[in-house]
């Protein structure tokens, strides 16, 4: 064999070594570069989420604080309810026992009525009744009819009550179905 020749192989086989060896490293340099950016987009990824979470978190904290503050003021205000549906139901109590035996009267406003006048015997079946002559003045019920109005007042209270209990069973059944916002007591 030709020294031409052998040194022509050792020259090629010297060429694609360093060759491949450049190549390799270039390629390592650009893959450590893709890492070295995706890291990076990993990172201000990480950094997005975590104030994304952060933001639902505090939006979640305000949003029961709301709630707990809802629940605290619906607490007071049924609570304040039944204190004031205890003084009346021991006011009405009192009172019915008062108008019962006659310690207590109920008055009712009464107007006089005059009668109609007529200088004519036939036209008299035609004004039936009379005329206001302007005074009035009040008329005290029996205490036997004091409290069977008393009663029928209290019955139209008591039906109020009921449409209330009502209507907050009703809101307790939505919120349970989570319909609407709260929760029931």
């Amino acid at each position: 064999m030709s020294p031409y020749l052998i040194t022509g192989i050792i020259a090629a086989v010297l060429g694609i070594a360093i060759g491949g060896a450049a190549v390799h490293t270039v390629d390592a340099t650009k893959l450590a570069s893709e890492q070295t950016a995706h890291a990076r987009d990993n990172e201000i990824n990480a950094q997005k989420l975590q104030a994304v979470s952060d933001a639902a978190a505090s939006a979640a904290r305000a949003a029961i604080a709301k709630q707990n503050d809802a629940s605290t003021q619906i607490a007071s205000l049924d609570a304040q309810l039944i204190q004031e549906k205890a003084s009346h139901d021991a006011d009405n109590a009192k009172n019915r026992a008062a108008i019962a035996d006659g310690a207590r009267r109920l008055r009712v406003a009464v107007t006089a009525y005059a009668p109609a006048s007529s200088s004519n015997a036939a036209n008299s079946g035609a004004s039936t009744g009379g005329v206001v002559d302007g005074s009035g003045g009040t008329a005290e019920l029996s205490p036997a009819f004091g409290s069977a109005l008393f009663g029928i007042v209290d019955d139209a209270d008591a039906d109020a009550r009921a449409k209330a209990e009502y209507l907050q069973h009703y809101v307790c059944i939505l919120q349970q179905q989570g319909v609407i916002a709260g929760a029931c007591t």
